[in-house]
This record gives C-alpha cells, structure tokens and sequence, in this order.
C-alpha cells in the first residue's frame, strides 16, 4: 500500500466522502438552478451509477489495481475532485447544452442528455473507485472503513449547507473538487511526497484560479422565468444571494408588470415592478410604491375584502409581501406575515414594508399553524400555478400547504365568520381550478359540513380564479356582494351557492365549458367517480401523499396523445414523466453495470443468488427509508432543507457508528440475520406509529425537536450501518473476488431505487413506501438462510 498509516487512509476517505456529498448537493442546486429542480434529480441518479460502473471495473480488474494501488488511490481521488469542477465548465459548452422542455420533442435532446449525464457519471466514477479499493484491500476492517466513508458523508451533508450560505452556486463544484484533491495528498505515500506533492499543488492553483478568479456564470435553460425576465428591454439583475433555500436574484426593469387576474375593464396604468426570482424561477413581484398595491383592488384576489372586512389576517407563504401590503392598507388591523424563505424577505421588505406594518415570521407556514393558537378573519394562501400553465414541472414536488391536512389546520384557525381565500391560474386542460375545488370541498366534508356548497364561492377573470371557503355558511348579503363585485369588474361567478348557469360566463367566455360541470361533480355526491374517470389525477393531496401538482395518470396518457398529440401531452406533465425516464434509464444502466459482467465474472462467481439478494437488498431498503424520513421530517423539522440536512446527517453519522461496532460481533449469517431482524422490527413500527408521533410533537420547541429528531433518525440508522460491512466480511472469506462486485450491487440499486421510491410515494404513499423498505430488509435477511 505505501509507507502511510491506515489511520491516514481514515481521514482521505472521510474527506472525500465529505466532498463527494457537498459536491452531489451543490450539484442539484446548480441543475435545479439552469435546468429544474426534476432535471437535477435524473442526472444526480444517473451520475451516481459512477458507483455500480466503479464496483463493476474493480470486479473485472482487481488484481491489477491493487497490486498498483500506491499508485493509483491518490490519482483516482485527484481525478475525482478535478472533472467536479471540469464537468460543470464542459456541461456549459455549446456541444453539452441541453434543455429539459425539448426532451421529448428533438431527438438530438437524447444524445445531448446522455452526454450530459455522461460528464457527471466521471467524478462519481473517480471516487468510487478509490473508496471501493481501499475497501478490497482493507475488507477485514471494513467496518472502520465504511465508518470513515459514512461519517464523512454525514458531515459532508453539513458543509453544503454551509457552503450554500458563504458559496456562489458556480463556487461550490470548485471548492469540494479542492478537498477531494487534498484527500489524494494526505494519503500519498511517504516516499512519492515530492512528485505527488507538486502536481497536487498545481491541482490546486488551477482550481483555485477557476473558483475566484475566473467564475463561470449560470446559463439559464431559455424556458426559466428569469431567463424570459431577463429579454425584457433594459431589464438587469441587481443583487443575488444564496443560502440552502436557493439562488435568490433581484432584478429590476422598466417595462416588468404584474397584476393576475386584472379585470378587462381595468382602464388605469399598471404599474411597473421589480421581481425576486428563487433558482430562476419566479418567487414574486416588488413593489415600486405602497400606493402600487391597490391595483389589486381590480382583481379577483380582491374577492375576500370586498364582501367582509377581516382585520386580523394571516398570510401563508407570503413570498414578497404583496399580498400582506394589500390587506394591512385595506383593513387589516392585525397582518401576521408568514414567509420561510430570509432571502426573499430580505430583498423585498425594505421596498414593501419599511415601516414594518405588519407582522414577520420567518418560518414554514404549516409550521406555525401547529405553534399558533391564533384564530383569525382571514388566511390568504400563495397564488397556485402560473400564466400558460407549468407543463407538471411542480409534479414531484411537496406541497404540504395544501393537502387536506393543511386546509383542516388552516380552517381551525378560522373564527367563526373567517374565510379562506386562495387564487389559481387557469390551465387546459382544467386541472389545477378542479383539484382545489376538490380539496376545499374535502375538507368541508370532514369537517361534518353536509351542504358544502353553502361554503363555498369563487369568481373567474380571463386567467385566474379566486376561492373563498367560509367556516360558515355565506349570507344572502354576502352573495349580493359577489354578484356586485362581479357586475362591476367584468368577472363571472364559477362558485355561489344559489349561482345559475347563465352566470357563469357573461363576461369571459370559455371554449371549452367542462369546468362547470366538472365543478359541480365535485360538489355534488358523484366526486369519487371523477376522480376515477377523469383523465387526470385531481384527487386532494394528503399528508401521506403531498404532492398537490401531480396530475398524470399513467393509464390515461395513451388516451391524452389522442387528444392532443404525443408531443403535446408531454407537455401537461412533464415534471413526473422525467421521473419515469430516470427510472428507466437506471435500469437499463443496472442491467449494464449490473448483469452483463456476470458473463465476464461467471467462473468466479459461486454465491451469485445471494450476493444480489443480500446487497441489493440492503441497497434499496436503506434508500426507502432515506427518503421517507426526509418526507415525513420536513413537516416536523419545518422546511425541507432543515429535513433533507437532519436526515442524511444523522443516518450517515449513527450508520457510520454502527459500522464502527459490527467489527465487534461475530462473523457469520446469525449475526446479519439478528441485526435485520431488528431493522425490519423498528421500520414496521415506524410505519404506523411515526407519523402519529411527529404530529404530536410538532408544537415542540426547536431545540426539543432537535434531540426528538436525533433519536427517531439515529435509531434505525445506527442498526442499518451494520449490514453492508457484515456482509463484505463473510463474503470476503467465501470469495473475496465477489467483494466489488457486491459493492457495485449496492451502489446501482440504491440510485435505482431513488426513483423508484418516487414513483411509488406518489402512487402509495409513505407509508406503503416504509413498509416495502422493511420488506427489502427482510428479504435480506431470508437470503442469509441461503447457502453461502
């Protein structure tokens, strides 16, 4: 190996996996920043298959490779850290670009994807390799080596959070190939030091010049907000920020007007805004003038104030402050402004509110619904969609302010006379205006309301709806008022409870008139059969299933190219049809990486059956689990990068100390057998009683949630580290050859996967999702009676 101690070797391997992780992490911001945030998850599955190609190259080369592995540990590790930052400079060239909104459209966007992903698979590829040598050639400690690898992970989890907050987006891929590049030179050997020293110091120079001196900007895909903001004459970007929340951007223009829902009848000046744009993607407009905001008074958001008067008001994600100026200058005497987001709060309330008006809170709104006992007149929720609609690109994300669960918190904060006001965007085909009419009828139903009808109004423009939903049932002066409303401003009733069909489109007529049938089913007793009928899925999102844009079925997308063209269907649902594509590409590429050397391998190969139930196993339970707990902490922890951070942290770090102490027990199938056994125990129990304990425990102070989180976390992640270097070390007894194949088995079923567990929590649910991890494990566990 060289004249280094093993003691160094920990500490290379811990740092690279610390880089690997900041790097993987600082990748998906930055595809999430030029592409979408659904882009970013295919190339990071399909780049992380750098790890079952690393484990199928050891298998066909070991001998060689250990036998030069003084050599060729360092230059891997190298190679790692210098394609982090070349993969990005060369994804940005002209011969590399690549648009998701083309996918399925020009041909030419596969073989560009596959190049794209190609580059990206290189340093996974790099530092796989060096990790799974030092793995082979240390199989008899592996537990401290699996240990090294998971606690650096961990704690790699950790520097990208901070990176993000002290990084440029572009920055970060330089700094973590940096500290891959210094892993190579602490474990160089003695007697290289000065050869190897001086081209690593070179290394470094380079990448030092790329990172501050000479920085790549960010190449918007042409489809991005910003990118179609930033065409706009004489429009510039004044300041931007990053932190784990996003790449957060002001810009400024002379010609930028917002006004959704505006009434046709409107005959004064909108007026000009600036915008705050999260990872490219609009997060709303910026005022030039308080005064600008009664604008709004000519729009269908105005519904809730012009037929009551709420003075105490709550707004939900309250993004740039818009909406909260609009209610404290018409009649809210009490504004709570809720809004998770500092940057975009940063950069808009200097403008919006310098006189602190209203009240701010820096946090999830469901969050604070589950901290406040507050009641209130009003609750105001984030506009829903956007203008053209978003092509499903929100298909997969979660949405945990409008499930069912959210609207009943909200509606438990209501007085009796408060409302719940939420606007949408029109799309064709009508799916976000039916899904919300769904779930506000759904929660009414739960809340033992027979006549939901009697609930509910909502009034149409030419572009968006407005919902209101009142805790009790609307008056007859009420609904005078609507009508009124509507008279005056060019807008139809779409909702009103004695509401007659010639109302409905007076003032902006509809091509196709579907809508109010369809609004009609829902509030009538015939909403389950459309849910079953209907070509998309508008059933309410829930806690279990939180994904409130997700409106592909795949049953019914043969019947919508019909319709409307092959091309043109993918269009409605992009976002989760990437999911599909990334799933399948990873199993073609298993397969590859995966099968097809078992033909090379076969003479070698005497534990085949249970090599790949045990590692695969093990490989895709850990990766259900992963993200079911990210899933079910983002409400309880209070954002996703608070949940995402927790999970991977502290399963790396207690997997990492599991690992740590499986050298201490015996070898052989009772002690693999034991430990899965306990494993598949804590995530069947975990599967029924998790989500009741979150639930209870989310109006906790942040410290306590802290240690509560730590201990529900760390519990399954301490017994699932012991497994894989359980299993390295018998089967390097029985065929030590088998070693890297095991460990590419591993790697390639867990990005598998990834995306299979999507899939399936967006068809199931979490809790289906859990309960197949513990199946996996059990499966494991059943192989370990096989004979090996």
């Amino acid at each position: 190996m060289g004249s280094f101690s093993f003691k160094r070797l920990l500490v290379s391997i811990g740092l690279l996996s610390a880089s690997m992780i900041a790097y993987q992490l600082s990748l998906m911001q930055y595809l999430s920043i030029i592409q979408w945030y659904h882009f970013a998850y295919m190339v990071i599955a399909i780049a992380l298959l750098g790890f079952g190609g690393a484990g199928t190259f050891l298998a066909l080369f070991r001998k060689r490779l250990i036998e030069n592995i003084g050599f060729l540990l360092p230059l891997f590790m190298v190679l790692s850290g210098i394609f982090m930052s070349l993969s990005i400079w060369l994804s940005s060239q002209p011969f590399a670009s690549f648009d998701t909104y083309l996918l399925f459209v020009e041909q030419k966007e596969i073989w560009r994807l596959l190049l794209f992903e190609l580059l990206f698979f290189v340093p996974f590829f790099f530092c796989a390799l060096a990790i799974g040598m030092a793995f082979i050639k240390y199989t008899s400690r592996i537990g401290k080596l699996y240990f090294s690898n998971l606690v650096g992970s961990g704690l790699g989890g950790i520097l990208a959070i901070v990176l993000f907050w002290n990084a440029l987006p572009i920055e970060i891929p330089f700094i973590t190939g940096i500290l891959a590049i210094i892993s190579a030179g602490i474990v160089i050997p003695y007697e290289k030091r000065i050869w190897w020293g001086s081209s690593i110091l070179i290394m470094l120079v380079i990448c030092f010049f790329f990172t501050f001196q000479s920085p790549l900007s960010l190449k918007l895909s042409q489809y991005k907000s910003l990118s179609r903001t930033l065409d706009l004459p004489d429009t510039e970007i004044k300041a931007g920020s990053n932190s784990p929340y996003g790449w957060v951007q002001y810009v400024s223009s002379p010609v930028l007007r917002y006004a959704p829902g505006l009434s046709l009848s409107y005959t004064g000046e909108v007026p000009v805004t600036d915008a705050i744009f999260n990872n490219g993607d609009w997060a709303g407009a910026v005022l030039a003038s308080e005064e600008d905001s009664e604008i709004h008074n000519y729009t269908t958001s105005a519904l809730a104030t012009e037929i009551a008067t709420p003075e105490k008001i709550l707004v939900l994600d309250a993004g740039t402050g818009i909406r909260s100026l609009y209610y404290s200058r018409n009649g809210g005497v009490h504004v709570d402004h809720v809004e998770a987001n500092p940057l975009v709060t940063q950069f808009s309330s200097e403008k919006i509110d310098p006189d602190n008006s209203f009240k701010h809170y820096q946090q999830d709104a469901r969050s604070f619904l589950s901290e406040s006992e507050e009641q209130y007149d009003l609750v105001s929720l984030p506009d829903i969609g956007a203008f053209g609609g978003t092509a499903g690109l929100q298909a997969i994300q979660e949405e945990y302010l409008f499930t069912i669960d959210g609207f009943l918190s909200i509606f438990d904060h209501l007085e009796n006379n408060g409302l719940i006001s939420v606007t949408v965007w029109m799309d064709y085909p009508y799916r976000n205006p039916l899904k919300i009419t769904a779930t506000l009828v759904e929660t009414l139903v739960d809340k033992s309301i027979s006549d939901p009808s009697k609930h509910l109004v909502a009034v149409r423009s030419w572009n968006t709806i407005t919902y209101l939903l009142k805790k009790e049932a609307f008056t007859e002066g009420e609904i005078r008022k609507v009508r009124e409303f509507c008279e005056r401003l060019s807008f139809d009733p779409l909702l009103l409870p004695d509401i007659s069909p010639g109302e409905r489109d007076k003032y902006n007529a509809l091509q196709d008139q579907s809508l109010f049938r369809l609004n009609d089913q829902l509030l009538a007793d015939e909403r389950e059969d459309l849910y079953e009928t209907y070509d998309f899925n508008i059933k309410p999102a829930t806690d279990e299933k939180p994904y409130f844009s997700q409106f592909l079925k795949w049953k019914s997308f043969s019947h919508l190219q019909e319709l409307f063209g092959g091309q043109s269907a993918s269009f409605f649902e992009l976002g989760y049809l990437i999911v599909g594509v990334t799933f399948l590409q990873s199993l073609l590429l298993a397969f590859i990486l995966i099968i097809l050397p078992l033909f090379f391998l076969k003479r070698k190969i005497q534990n085949m059956t249970w090599t790949l139930l045990y590692f695969a196993g093990i490989g895709i339970g850990f990766m259900f689990v992963e993200i079911v707990l990210i899933q079910r902490f983002i409400l309880f922890l209070g954002h996703p990068v608070y949940s995402v951070a927790a999970v991977i942290s502290v399963m790396l770090l207690l997997s990492g100390a599991g690992s740590w102490l499986s050298e201490n027990l015996p070898k052989g199938p009772i002690s693999m057998r034991t430990i899965l056994l306990i494993i598949t125990g804590i995530l069947v129990l975990y599967a029924f009683g998790l989500p009741w304990v979150l639930k209870m425990g989310m109006g906790l102070a942040g410290g306590v949630k802290m240690v509560v989180s730590l201990v529900l976390i760390g519990l399954p992640a301490f017994f699932m580290g012991m497994p894989f270097p359980l299993g390295l070390r018998y089967l390097s007894e029985k065929n030590e050859q088998e070693v890297p194949w095991a460990w590419g088995i591993n790697g390639c079923l867990s990005v598998v996967s990834t995306s299979l567990a999507t899939i399936i929590a967006v068809e199931a649910g979490f809790s289906v999702l859990i309960l197949l991890g513990a199946l996996a494990y059990l499966v494991t566990m059943l192989s370990c009676y096989l004979k090996v």
